[in-house]
């Protein structure tokens, strides 16, 4: 058996991690893999004779997951026309609606 260990910078989610598993498990001569989301790396253990990191790494691409390949998105890009001015400075503070606490009921406490 051999070892492996393989950078996937696009793994970053716990679903990744499935679909990762589902689609090596699919080759034959993989015993075991271990991936990670918090690492973006994944441990395949194989039968290097039945199987090569190539083939390995060819399957991670096509289920959409190139080995030490692309970036973690960013799911929100801060712009200038977005960006809240209010975070440049040290303290940003929030005020209370008197009306929600009312309906929530912790106006009582107070």
């Amino acid at each position: 058996m051999e070892k492996v260990i393989l950078d996937v910078p696009t793994l970053w989610a716990d679903h990744h991690v499935l679909r990762v598993r589902e689609a090596l498990f699919q080759l034959e001569g993989i015993q075991d893999v271990y991936a990670s989301s918090a690492w973006r790396q994944v441990l395949v253990t194989y039968d290097g004779g039945k199987i090569d990191q190539t083939a390995v790494e060819k399957a991670l691409a096509e289920a959409g997951y190139p080995v030490g390949e692309g970036e973690v998105p960013e799911l929100a890009q801060p712009t200038r026309n977005r960006k809240d001015p209010q975070w440049e400075e040290a303290l940003r503070m929030t005020a209370t609606n008197r009306v929600d606490l009312e309906m929530s009921g912790e106006f009582r406490r107070y």
